[in-house]
């Protein structure tokens, strides 16, 4: 005899199981990844990036380490996540309200306040990061100098942008302002981190405030 044929309502079962173990994996998966993360983040932070094993960070997030090469590819490829992470954690703390009546010098010095309070507010992370970048050069370091670059530093580029064609500033050329002003912020952040000088927050701005005079058209 031939099979029977199973009801609408069988098959509707069916479906909703398969897509209910679909759900499944994919938070399943999720939370592995999630777990190897937290775990890399806690030892990195901790023991920095050299002296930090796959194995301990395995076992804290008890799992193993073809996951973590299925997730990540590699030690450096996770770490390169983490710094991706903070990279993004950073573009979303700068960008924010326009500056004082709307003015583009306005806008800058309001970029850069941001710039400098989310270094404060997440210094150690930020600091751990910018230590072990530039001691491990290669992968990781060019991820963050591109991340900066091309996402934390972009709604600068913009503003200087507007503030060319409106006239307020001179025309020159963007690329080269922003890195310039960014620059100034650095150089008090890394005499920070690696000379243990306090950032005077005042003096960082009014060093902005004077390279903005010298290309405002006014």
């Amino acid at each position: 005899m031939p099979a029977a044929r199973p009801t609408e309502a069988a098959q509707l079962r069916g479906s909703e199981l398969s897509a209910s173990s679909a759900r499944n994996s994919e938070t399943g998966d999720a939370e592995v990844r999630d777990r190897i993360y937290a775990s890399a983040l806690r030892h990195f932070s901790r023991k920095g990036y050299a002296s930090t094993s796959l194995r301990e960070i395995c076992e804290d997030a008890r799992t193993t380490k073809p996951m973590v090469y299925y997730y990540f590819g590699s030690k450096e490829g996770l770490y390169s996540s983490i710094v991706n992470e903070i990279i993004e954690e950073m573009a979303a703390a700068v960008c924010g309200e326009p500056g004082p009546a709307g003015t583009q010098a306005g806008d800058v010095m309001a970029f850069c306040e941001r710039y400098l309070d989310h270094f404060f507010a997440s210094e150690e992370i930020i600091a751990l990061v910018l230590r072990e970048v530039f001691g491990l050069g290669g992968a990781p370091m060019q991820t963050f100098s591109h991340g900066l670059g091309a996402i934390v530093r972009q709604p600068l580029d913009e503003i200087l942008a507007r503030g060319m064609e409106s006239g307020a500033f001179r025309a020159e050329e963007v690329d080269a302002c922003a890195t310039a002003i960014t620059g100034i912020l650095n150089m008090f952040i890394l005499a920070h981190v690696f000379g243990h000088q306090p950032v005077d927050r005042e003096a960082t701005l009014r060093q902005v405030g004077y390279y903005l005079r010298g290309i405002s058209s006014g």
